[in-house]
């Protein structure tokens, strides 16, 4: 082998050698060129999901002062429409609108006034009021001579008390018996109920 051929094998070999090289460092420049392709995609959607995720957001707050907007307008309708009934019409309806509210607002206005005027309002009793002739009547189921036996009978024990008291003779007093039966033949008008 002459210097010539082995010059000329060495050149060929680095010129093989370069080409490979060549071709080696476009598919690295590739490689990198994809990963920086791929980077750039994963930001690009980053930043899309952000403004998606701020948009959402966005509406959520809005929806929410919409809705409270809404909760608030039913509230001041229906305190004006319970207030008005129950200056204007009956109970019965003031307590049916009170009822399809919940009528668990405040009884104010949206101006923090009372709808209802205390003096209106009646304190609860823990007996009922006597009414003439009503089921707490003494006289209530009788007729009308068993009324008139019942209120002599009350004068004539009164009577006899007061006398008895006057003598100081409390022997004279009128018994348990004797207010249990007057007639004997007759029952207690207050036990049987018709």
């Amino acid at each position: 082998m002459t210097t010539l051929s082995v010059i000329l094998i060495a050149a060929v070999f680095f010129l093989i050698g370069a080409a490979v090289g060549h071709l080696f460092s476009k598919k690295v420049d590739s490689g990198d060129k994809s990963v920086r392709n791929l980077e750039q995609k994963l930001a690009a959607s980053e930043k899309e999901l952000k403004r998606y995720q701020q948009e959402v957001t966005e509406h959520f707050i809005t929806a929410s002062h919409l809705t409270s907007n809404i909760g608030q307008s039913y509230r001041q309708i229906h305190e004006h429409l319970a207030s008005k009934a129950m200056r204007l019409a009956s109970s019965d309806v003031a307590r049916q609108i009170l009822k399809s509210g919940g009528s668990d607002f405040g009884l104010l206005d949206s101006n923090g006034n009372p709808l209802i005027d205390l003096s209106d309002v009646e304190v609860p009793r823990d007996y009922a009021p006597s009414v003439p002739g009503g089921i707490l009547s003494e006289n209530y189921g009788l007729t009308e001579a068993e009324q008139n036996k019942a209120e002599n009978l009350t004068e004539n024990i009164t009577q006899s008390r007061a006398g008895n008291r006057v003598e100081g003779n409390a022997e004279n007093d009128a018994s348990p018996d004797f207010l249990d039966n007057i007639d004997g033949d007759e029952k207690d008008p207050t036990q049987s109920v018709a």
